[in-house]
This record gives C-alpha cells, structure tokens and sequence, in this order.
C-alpha cells in the first residue's frame, strides 16, 4: 500500500487530534481557548472582561490598540507558519506555543462560529478547507479595542474558570528589561535567527546591554547581512559577542505579583541551566518562585509561569499531617496541614513537554519546595482560633493582607502605616467592640516585620517638616535626616512649633518666617524623638535661637506643650527656652472664638500641671481650635504675640558682613574673568569645529533616532525623552 501523506496543521481541526497539538485533554478545550484569548488581551493591554454569550458560548474584550485588520485571515489561519511575539525569552507573561491555531482548529472542529470587532468595525472569520481563514466584514462596532465571540459547537463547551484566573492574577509590575544572550543555548540562539526578519544590528539591540552605539559594534563583522542568512557557527560567534558586552540579568529586576489577600508570602529564587546540544554556549536561566498559603481555605493547587495559569496536570493529595503536591514534574510530600497553595514562577523561559505548553518543574525543585516551607511557617499563625479569644495581635495578623490589599488598590500604590492602621482598624471594632491603639498597631507590625521580612511598599511617614525662612527648602523631619542636618548660618534665629502642618501655607504666604527670621517645625501632634533631637542639636549651635510653640485650647494642645517642656528640660546643656503662645483656653473664650462641645468622659482628660483649676475642668468637655481663627485674625495674632518676644532681624557680626560682601564681589569679578578668557580663546569656534567633526556620525545616528527613542520607552515608560536623548548622547564618543 503507498504511504499517505497528511500535513501537520490538519491536527487542528479534529477533535480527535487536536488535544495532542492543545496539550490539554478534549474535555478541557474550552478552558484553554478562553485562557488563550484572556492571556493575549492581558499580554496587550493589561486587562480584560471575559463573560459567557448564549446559548454555547464566550466573549473576550480588551481597551487596546485593537488588531490590523488585514492581519485577521493569516492570524486567525491553521495552516500559516508558526507565530509568536514570546520568540525572544522574557520573564513575561505566557510562552510559546500554538496559542490561536488552537483556538481557531476548536471553532472548526466542534463546528462553531468566530467573530472579531476590532477597530469599530465586526468581521465574522471564515475558515477554509485548505486551512486558511478569510475576514468578512459584517457591520460596525462600538467597541474601541479587540472583542472576540466564540460559539462553540455542541461537542465543546464553554467554560471561562482558567481565564478568570489569569485575570484575578494579573497583579504586580511588569519586566522592564530586555532579553538577556545568557538565556539562550547556542541552538535556541540559531533558531531565533533564522526566524527573525531583520538585520543583525537590529537584532543585537534587543538584547539587554547592547543598545545604542555598542550595538553597532557587536554587529560591526555582520555589515549589511540579514540575521537569518547567518550560518549556525556565525550565529555562535554573534552570540558570542553580545555575551562579552553584557552581563547576566539579575533575577531582582524581575516583576512580582502582588499579595494576595488571606495569604501568606515567601519567594525562593534560583538558576538552572541547559546544556547546548551541539553548540559551546549553555543556557544560564535565572528565575524566582512566589508561593502564597492560606490554611483557612479549602485544599487547592494554582500554579501559574509568568502569572499565567499552567495548562498541565496539577493536584494536591492531603491528609491529616501532610500535603503532596503532583504538578508537571514536580512531586513532593511536604510536613503541613491542608491548606491551599498559590505558585508563581517567574523565568524567561520555561522548558516545556508538549505543544500545549506545559511546564516541566523539575528544574525548579526545591525552590518550590522552599517557598511552599516558609509560606506555610508564616501562615500558621493565621489558623482560625475557635478555642479561645481572639487578641488584637490575632485580628490585626489575621486581615493584615485584606487590609494591605486595600490600602495599596490592590498593589497599585505604595501605602503609609498610618493607612495600613486605618484599613485594619475596622476589623478590630467589630470582632473585639473596642477601638485599636495606633501605638499597639505600630509595635505589631513592627515584630511582624522583624519575623517575615518588610511588607512590600508600605513606609512610614516622616514625623516632621522644618520650614527655612529665606530659602524656602521644606525638610522632612525624621531620625536619619536630622543625623545629617546642618543649620544654616545667619539664616533665622526663631523656631515656631505647631502641631497643625496645614496653617504652615498661610504663614509662608504672609511671608511670616521671613519676616521675623522664624523657622517654622511641626511633628503632626505631639513632638516626635527627631524633633526632640533637632531642638538638642540646634541648642548647641553657637547663633542665639528661641524656641516657640502654639497649639489648640484642647487637653492634647496643653500636654503637647508640657511634654515638649519637660523632655527638652530633662537635658543638660540646652541653650533654647520653650516659650508658650497659646493658645489657651481663657484666651480663647475672651476672643469670642466657636467653642467645640465635647462629651465627658469618665476618665478625665489629662491636662497640663500649668493650667488653672477652673480652666483645667473647662477643658474636659470643651475645645478650641487654631482653626476657629480665620486666615487674617490667626496671621495678626500671631505676630501679636511674637512681636512681646522678637529680638530683630538676624544681623551677623562685622567680619560675617565683610566676608559675604567679599565673596559676593569675587564671584562677580571671576564670572567677569571667565568671559573673556573664553572670548579670546574663541570658544565658539572650537565648539563649531569638534561639532562639525562629528556630523557624519550624528547624521548616521539621526536615521534610527525616532526609531530608538520610541524602542527604549516603550520598554521603560518611567523615562522622558529627555532622558533617553541624554543617554545616546553619553554614548558618542566626542
């Protein structure tokens, strides 16, 4: 009998043989397709909605660019060549693999239907017998980016689990970098050439450290040659040489997902390598693996490579004692207690064992093992308590990451602590009825930290901002600033301490501090330790300085006062008196200013020693503050009461005066100098003569100047132009 010849795409479009090509079993194909579609949206934009559309079927939709429509037929085509924009390896999101093929041979094999609205315009996708597709305009669309429809077949059916989980767990950055030429064997290498359809420079200046001028360089014995007529010993050298201008990527610059609410967190990192087959170059892959772990939940396994969710095999076997994980290579019996694990691992590339692309773990082995140990250790002190009451420390650690999701917008922003205790406070209110200390809050989180690591993009506030008449500088205050502080000289010889930052505006804008050579501090409240230190340091400069406070007619505003008194007299050597302005609550009253009503309570608010009796039992159930001053009546009695203190201007000694007007005159005369020197050696001249010399290789460099400007800032969209402009001109040898 002759042999009969059939061609590889037909696989596609056969229910029989397209898992083979998918990797994933018949029943799981429309899984696959929906996560196929999810992941190229996310891959395109950032985000995505999926839903259902009756009676069998399935929507994608993204806010992107949109696709060319001309490239409809060939993309959504089984039979065309294969396609990837994941050919250059990158710890980003998905790999390689048969991606639309699969979806397109799905809609064909069950018998469905595809339409694509891209562009403000609908296409309905006609697949051929020749396995090619064809893109039939059907109407208009209202929707801006890319929205696919998929009606599958009675044979298939819909189901979008995988894809909302690769949304759910599209969190975090994204690598910003490039490729790396310690990624690729010497045959990976050869392959990415012969599929890359550009010049040699061209290609060279995708790797990282080889943009720009030295791409040229590496590129230099491969003039006016296509990359994909290199033969595979000059693809070698060429990778050769992009290694030797370059250095490995650190895995650190890799992207990490956000934390995931309920879950505890730890990632393990390493490197694993594949040997070249034929060539002299193996493959150095560095990678991380995130593990999150939750005892609260049902057992459950999710692993994800580059926060895509794994097509493969994965389970996890539990007993009493113990958890087995089975997935993709991976198999190990680790000592805990049901729970359910989260895995991220985070590579530029992932050795795979079918077309569907599942991963082979087993480079990764105990890594995994590793991050799902200590992930565990750190979730067991989250396991519901039901045979005791629950303490502050248990709810706070119990809802830390709910209430870190929500501070940061789910890892969008950075957060401050005081936010974090905000976000917390509303589990302790209602589980324990009581309201929760910011103090005891920060001393949690603090031995927290000390036992799991800093939690991710949380800070903490600076107590305190010092304002300097004259040159306008804000200065935050806190320990490690005020170790490397400095006062001026001649600069102010006052100090106002208030507790309400936000008047600060008002008296900058009455121009208050430089009118009376006054400093101007605040901690937000009571005086933290970095005040107190500043107001040591600067009482043992040598320049006179007065130190004055002002503070609300309240309880707090009269202990505010009474503390900074007592911690600054409790040290030697101070050369500043605390002088107290008010205001107080006899003065308040007589001015005639809105007197807050406050509820007693049954224990008394303390007050300063230094207020009166009467006045003492007034402030347990009233209060006035600053702010019951409007703009005009604060500013004029303010200099009121600075104006029985105020000691002048500040006015240096003699010889200060003559050496500022000295230096003043001789910086004038040396600008003057300069001048002329520069004039008589015709330095316009020179400058016109080296620029000229240069023009033949600015002229070179404006061809690709567009080109590389719009390359780098697509990749790392933090920077300005400027900036990038700044970096190739730092690259021209002068």
């Amino acid at each position: 009998m002759d042999l009969i010849t059939t061609q590889d795409w037909t696989k596609f479009r056969n229910l029989e043989t397209l898992p083979q090509k998918a990797g994933v079993s018949r029943d799981k194909l429309g899984l696959l397709v929906a996560k196929e579609l999810a992941d190229n949206a996310l891959d395109h934009c950032g985000n995505c909605e999926v839903g259902y559309v009756e009676p069998n079927g399935i929507y994608v939709k993204d806010q992107g660019k949109g696709i060319n429509p001309e490239l409809l037929a060939e993309l959504f085509s089984i039979n065309r060549p294969f396609l990837s924009s994941k050919i250059l390896r990158m710890p980003t999101r998905g790999a390689l693999g048969n991606g639309l093929r699969v979806v397109s041979g799905a809609v064909i094999a069950s018998g469905g239907s595809l339409y694509v609205s891209t562009r403000g315009q609908r296409y309905q996708i006609h697949f051929q017998a020749d396995g090619t597709s064809t893109a039939k305009k059907v109407g208009d669309s209202p929707h801006t980016g890319t929205k696919i429809e998929i009606q599958f077949g009675h044979s298939l059916k819909p189901d979008l689990h995988w894809a909302e989980l690769a949304i759910q767990y599209n969190q975090g950055g994204e690598y910003k970098g490039k490729t790396s030429g310690y990624w690729y064997t010497s045959e990976a290498f050869y392959e990415l050439c012969q599929g890359y359809t550009g010049s040699v420079r061209e290609l060279v200046a995708e790797f990282d450290g080889c943009t720009g001028t030295k791409a040229g360089k590496v590129a230099s014995d491969y003039k006016n040659k296509l990359v994909q007529s290199l033969s595979f010993d000059e693809t070698e050298s060429l990778l050769g040489a992009i290694r030797n201008h370059s250095k490995q990527v650190n895995r650190s610059r890799y992207s990490s997902m956000n934390g995931i609410t309920g879950y505890e967190y730890y990632k393990s990192s390493g490197e694993f390598t594949v040997k070249s087959g034929r060539g002299i170059y193996n493959a150095e892959i560095p990678f991380t693996v995130e593990a999150w772990v939750d005892f609260n939940k049902s057992s459950g396994l999710d692993i994800l490579v580059n926060k895509s969710p794994t097509t493969g095999w994965n389970q996890l076997s539990v007993d009493k004692k113990s958890v087995t994980v089975f997935a993709s290579g991976f198999y190990e019996k680790i000592a805990i207690k049901p729970c359910h694990i989260i895995l991220n691992i985070t590579t530029p590339y992932m050795p795979i064992v079918s077309d569907g692309k599942e991963p082979d773990l087993n480079w990764m082995n105990n890594e995994i093992k590793e991050a799902i140990q200590k992930a565990a250790k750190r979730a067991k002190k989250h396991i519901s308590k039901t045979d005791k009451k629950k303490s502050q420390k248990d709810i706070i650690l119990t809802h830390l990451q709910a209430a870190i999701d929500k501070a940061s917008g789910n890892g969008k922003y950075p957060f401050s602590l005081r936010q974090l205790y905000y976000a917390i406070r509303p589990y302790i209110i209602s589980e324990l009825g009581r309201q929760l200390e910011y103090g005891n809050f920060c001393g949690i989180i603090t031995n927290y930290e000390n036992e799991c690591g800093e939690i991710p993009n949380l800070y903490r506030d600076n107590r305190g901002v010092l304002y300097h008449p004259h040159t306008g500088e804000d200065i935050p205050i806190g320990t490690l600033t005020v170790q490397d502080y400095s006062r001026p000289n001649w600069t102010f010889n006052k100090i106002l301490y208030c507790e309400k930052e936000g008047l600060f505006p008002l008296l900058k804008q009455a121009k208050f501090p430089e009118r009376y050579d006054c400093a101007l501090v605040t901690s937000k409240g009571y005086a933290s330790r970095a005040v107190k230190d500043l107001l040591d340091m600067l009482g043992e400069t040598e320049e006179e300085l007065q130190f004055f406070c002002i503070h609300d007619a309240d309880a707090a505003g009269t202990k505010i006062y009474e503390t900074l008194v007592e911690e600054t007299k409790a040290r030697p050597g101070r050369k500043v008196r605390v002088i107290n302005l008010g205001l107080d609550p006899e003065e308040a009253v007589h001015m005639g200013l809105e007197v807050e009503k406050l509820e007693r309570k049954r224990d008394e608010k303390p007050v300063a020693g230094y207020v009166a009796g009467e006045w003492k039992d007034w402030l347990q159930t009233n209060r006035v503050e600053l702010n019951a001053m409007d703009s005009e009546l604060f500013v004029s009695w303010l200099e009121g009461k600075m104006s029985e203190y105020d000691k002048g201007k500040v006015i240096p000694d003699s010889s200060t005066l003559k050496l500022s007007l000295e230096q003043s005159i001789h910086q004038r005369v040396k600008q003057e100098v300069t001048n002329e020197i520069l004039q008589k050696a015709h330095l316009e001249e020179l400058i016109d003569q080296r620029m000229a010399h240069l023009l033949p290789e600015l002229n070179e460099r404006y061809k690709v100047l567009e080109e590389e400007v719009y390359h780098v800032l697509d990749n790392q969209r933090e920077q300005c132009w400027r900036e990038v402009i700044s970096n190739i001109s730092d690259q021209i040898e002068l």
